[in-house]
C-alpha cells in the first residue's frame, strides 16, 4: 500500500515551510504526489514548493476543505485518479489551516481507496506564539492536535517563555504523540515506516469534521498592477488587524517581488526573486468581504499608475 502522510496545522503556523523539508528529504528519492489544498479559490504555496525541489506532482484542491462534504467526492476520485496515473510511492496532503481533519482515517477507508493507502503518519504543526489564541478561536484547532502523532512546536524562538505550558496542553489533548520544538521547522526527519497505521487518527474515528468554518471568508485579489512598497506597508497594516492570515506575492513599482506571509498581527516581507506572475494576495477574515478587500488593494495599485 502507498504511504500517505498528513500535514496538519494552525493557520501560517509553517506547513508549507515543513514541507520543503519533506521533499528535500524523500523527494528526490521516492516517486512523490503533493496534494495542496486551500479554503480560498486559488493557492500560491505550490510556487514556493516547486522551487525547492520540482521532482513531484503537484495537485491543486481548492475552494473547501478535502475533509468536509462540499468536497469529499472529489477528493476520494482525486486520490483514485493519482494512484492510477502517476502510481506514487508517497502521497503527501498539505491541508488547509482551517481544515477538521478529524476524519482522516475513514476517509482513506472509502471503498475505493481502501486498500491501496495506508495513513502513515499524521504531523501537526503549531504556532508557539499564537497557539492559546487559536485553541480558544475554533475546535478544529484542537482536533488537528488530537489525530496527531508528531506535533511541532514552531516559532519556539519567538515563545520560549510559555514552552512548557504548551507541552503540557498538548499532552493533553495528544497524550501519545511525539512533541518537537523547532525553528523553521528545522531538524524534522521523516523515519518512513516509523508509526505504521496512525494510531492517533484511528483513536478518533467516529467524529465528525465541523466542515467549513462558516464565520470566515477568504478573500483573493489578483492584479497585474504595480504597487510602491510605502503603500503595500500601509495596505497590510491596515487589513492584518481584521485578518486570521494574510499571504501572497505582490509586484512593486521598483520593480521587485515581495512575498507577504502574515498571521494575526505578525508579518514578514521576504523578496521573492524569479517571479513572473501577477500579484496575488489570500486573506482569512472574520470581519472582512471579498469585495472589500479587492477594492481597497486594486484602488492603491491604480493610483500608483496614474
Amino acid at each position: 500500500m502507498i504511504p500517505f502522510y498528513l500535514i496538519t496545522g494552525f493557520l501560517g503556523s509553517g506547513k508549507t515551510t515543513l514541507l520543503q523539508q519533506l521533499l528535500s528529504d524523500v523527494g528526490s528519492r521516492h516517486k512523490t504526489v503533493v496534494i495542496q489544498n486551500e479554503f480560498a479559490s486559488t493557492g500560491i504555496d505550490g510556487i514556493t514548493l516547486k522551487r525547492t525541489n520540482p521532482d513531484f506532482e503537484l495537485i491543486e484542491m481548492n475552494n473547501g476543505s478535502v475533509f468536509c462534504v462540499c468536497l469529499l467526492s472529489n477528493f476520494v476520485t482525486t486520490l483514485h485518479t493519482i494512484i492510477e496515473k502517476h502510481q506514487p510511492e508517497i502521497i503527501f496532503l498539505e491541508a488547509s489551516g482551517l481544515a477538521d481533519p478529524i476524519n482522516v482515517a475513514e476517509l482513506l477507508q472509502h471503498e475505493n481507496l481502501k486498500g491501496k493507502l495506508i495513513l502513515e503518519k499524521v504531523i501537526t504543526v503549531v504556532d508557539a506564539v499564537n497557539f492559546e489564541r487559536c485553541l480558544q478561536m475554533m475546535n478544529r484547532f484542537k482536533h488537528q492536535i488530537m489525530i496527531a502523532d508528531t506535533v511541532i512546536i514552531n516559532k519556539t524562538d519567538l515563545n520560549t517563555v510559555g514552552l512548557p505550558a504548551i507541552n503540557a496542553h498538548i499532552k493533553t489533548i495528544a497524550p501519545f504523540a511525539q512533541i518537537i520544538e523547532t525553528e523553521y521547522c528545522a531538524g524534522f526527519h521523516l523515519a518512513m515506516n516509523q508509526l505504521p497505521n496512525s494510531p492517533n487518527a484511528l483513536r478518533h474515528t467516529g467524529l465528525a469534521s465541523e466542515g467549513k468554518p462558516e464565520m470566515v471568508q477568504t478573500c483573493v485579489v489578483r492584479t497585474t498592477e504595480k504597487i510602491s512598497r510605502e503603500a503595500l506597508t500601509k495596505f497590510i497594516e491596515t487589513f492584518t488587524p481584521l485578518c486570521l492570515r494574510l499571504k501572497g506575492f505582490v509586484n512593486l513599482t521598483d520593480n521587485t517581488v515581495v512575498s507577504i506571509q502574515s498571521t494575526f498581527d505578525q508579518t514578514d516581507y521576504v523578496p521573492f526573486t524569479n517571479y513572473h506572475g501577477p500579484s496575488e494576495l489570500i486573506a482569512f477574515s472574520t470581519s472582512l468581504t471579498s469585495t472589500e478587500f479587492r477594492k481597497a488593494f486594486l484602488n492603491l495599485t491604480h493610483n500608483e499608475t496614474k
